[in-house]
């Protein structure tokens, strides 16, 4: 049986991945804003909030999880749009 600082090693590795993630997502969303500034483009698009959340919900393999990937998204696309926020504004 694994013990409760390997579950926690497990953790640190897995947040680690995450934040690479995360700073490669919003990296590629301030992108997607400047072209947003030079496009005349508005900062939401709820069509396209919501295929991002449905087709990230379908990959799920333990739909136990479906609400809290919701959030998850909903968070970070709020964090993407205040992101955006900065550069067009």
């Amino acid at each position: 049986m694994e013990n409760l600082e390997q579950y926690r090693e497990e953790i640190d590795e897995i947040d680690k991945r995450l934040v690479e993630l995360f700073e490669r997502r919003m990296e590629t969303v301030l992108k997607v804003g400047a072209y947003k500034r030079e496009n005349n483009l508005p900062i939401l698009d709820e069509d396209r909030e919501n295929i991002v959340i449905e087709k990230n919900i379908t990959r799920l393999k333990n739909k136990a999880f479906k609400d809290a990937l919701e959030s998850f998204f909903i968070h970070l696309m709020n964090l993407s749009k205040k992101e955006q926020e900065k550069i067009i504004k």
